[in-house]
């Protein structure tokens, strides 16, 4: 297999990424200077080290030199300690953030279980989840799930995982409300949507 064919293969393997655009972005690649290649090479290879995964959250975030297990949002003083958000993925944290609404503390999952997945402790960060809610206090859990039948299904498989924690301190589970259309993802969301979506939480 040539570097071209090799290519199209990695590509193809970012989500929503077919054959075709996986093309396309070997061909863009092949008109850009070395200077661009280096550049991307260089950024790629960084990002071992310079990116790290929070040990609270499991986020990906930027070390900025500084030798740290835990990323700026958890460490930081001015978010509350009494709420946990849950989401599946980096991109819907950042995405909540951006609407500047809410205030407390995240946990990404990892991913969503699909609605006929036997084993889901394998699939999303479940043991991670629950160290986190055993060392920790939270009064209310709020599900950000996508508006998908897979992300219906997580919500309710993460719901009885936590009741069979049977944690000391029991805190309310609320779900985002449906100014989240059905069908939608929290990724593609614009800010007044997921504005709605946690002022309406249920």
């Amino acid at each position: 297999m040539n570097s071209i064919n090799k290519l199209e293969e990695y590509f193809s393997r970012f989500p929503g990424i077919g054959p075709r655009q996986s093309k396309r972005f070997v061909y863009f690649l092949l008109t850009q200077p070395k200077s661009f290649h280096a550049e991307l090479a260089k950024l790629l290879k960084d990002l071992g080290s310079e990116v790290s995964e929070c040990t609270l959250c499991h986020r990906f975030f930027t070390l900025d030199g500084a030798d740290v297990i835990v990323c700026d949002i958890c460490s930081s003083r001015n978010r509350s300690e009494d709420i946990l958000l849950i989401v599946e993925k980096d991109v819907d944290l950042d995405n909540i953030e951006r609407s500047n609404v809410y205030k407390g503390h995240y946990f990404v999952l990892g991913g969503v279980v699909p609605l006929l997945e036997k084993n889901p402790e394998e699939i999303i960060h479940t043991r991670r989840l629950s160290k986190r809610l055993k060392s920790s206090r939270f009064k209310e859990i709020i599900l950000a799930l996508s508006a998908t039948p897979d992300g219906d299904n997580t919500s309710k498989f993460v719901r009885e995982f936590i009741k069979k924690l049977d944690l000391k301190n029991v805190p309310k589970i609320s779900e985002l409300g449906r100014g989240l259309s059905t069908g939608s993802e929290l990724e593609y969301s614009d800010m007044d949507t997921i504005k709605n979506a946690l002022q309406n939480r249920h």
